[in-house]
């Protein structure tokens, strides 16, 4: 028997892989160019967005406020997406405003580009028809929680959290504040159950050592980048990240800057690694719901 066994260093040899292939033959585009995060934070999935902020920390409390007719809940599950189906992490949710079955359809249509309607009917190619088989064996082994109880209170939310958490939830989103009430009051706040809501989401953070991403609806449209303008005191005091997410073309504005009009302005308030506020741009695919990165 031959004394150059696999153990031998004689005969070592660097193999090609897939990883190191496709780097030669693809555009970069298709590639993964995540960022590379400490450990225990998660990633956004957009690359502009953890550049500044290396991802959502355990116990922080990130405030995205937004605009009616944005597309809040496209962005959530744009993140959703991102964090559950394509980086294996169990998210939790709870929607206020829509049906768990609204949400994970939009996910169906977003990812496929295919009408529900389509899906379920006879007129499907097989092509599509295999589109949609991947991607339902992608949600069957992802972690999506799912809690869509209208006029919930943050007590009843707390401990719905902890199941998410104990069912392995790393993540948490909530839609939104305006729609919670708090059992608690704070007097010398003027929007007394809005202050007490949030100031409870922001201790739930910390005690279940988890990131939770609270959506908030904002009063006026973002136009100046004016850093708190556009926020109560209450809620840039009680966010551990504070974003703003906006659209310029929804206003008019990008056709006056001469800007694309799928761009989309996140501009990031207030994080732990910033002084200033600093903006990270992204794109929107109006017609999939779906934000990407600007490759």
């Amino acid at each position: 028997m031959s004394e150059n066994t696999l153990e031998s260093p004689e005969t070592e040899t660097v193999f090609a892989t897939p990883q190191s292939l496709m780097q030669q033959i693809l555009n970069p585009h298709y590639l993964n160019n995540s960022i590379n995060l400490p450990q225990n934070n998660i990633t956004s999935g957009f690359r502009a967005i953890d550049a500044i902020t290396n991802g959502f920390q355990n116990g922080e409390l990130v405030t995205i406020a937004v605009r009616p007719g944005i597309g809040k809940t496209s962005f959530m599950l744009s993140m959703v997406n991102n964090i559950a189906l394509n980086n294996n992490y169990a998210c939790g949710i709870f929607s206020l405003e829509r049906k768990s079955q609204k949400l994970v359809q939009r996910i169906i249509q977003s990812n496929t580009g295919i009408n529900l309607d389509k899906i379920n009917s006879e007129k499907i190619t097989e092509i599509e028809k295999n589109h949609v088989n991947t991607l339902a064996a992608t949600l069957n082994k992802a972690t999506i929680l799912f809690d869509d109880q209208v006029g919930i209170s943050t007590d009843t939310l707390a401990e719905k959290a902890k199941q998410m958490k104990n069912a392995g939830a790393k993540i948490i989103f909530v839609d939104n504040l305006e729609l919670i009430h708090s059992n608690n009051s704070i007097d010398r706040c003027e929007d007394s159950d809005l202050c007490a809501t949030i100031t409870d989401l922001q201790q739930l953070a910390k005690e279940l050592n988890i990131p939770i991403v609270l959506f908030s609806i904002l009063k006026k449209p973002i136009i100046y980048k004016n850093k708190y303008k556009y926020t109560p005191d209450y809620v840039n005091e009680n966010s551990s990240t504070l974003i703003f997410l906006n659209r310029p073309s929804y206003y008019h504005i990008n056709q006056i800057d001469k800007a694309p009009e799928d761009e989309v302005e996140i501009t990031i308030a207030k994080n732990i690694n910033i002084g200033e506020m600093v903006m990270a741009k992204l794109r929107i695919i109006e017609s999939l719901g779906q934000y990407k990165d600007i490759d």
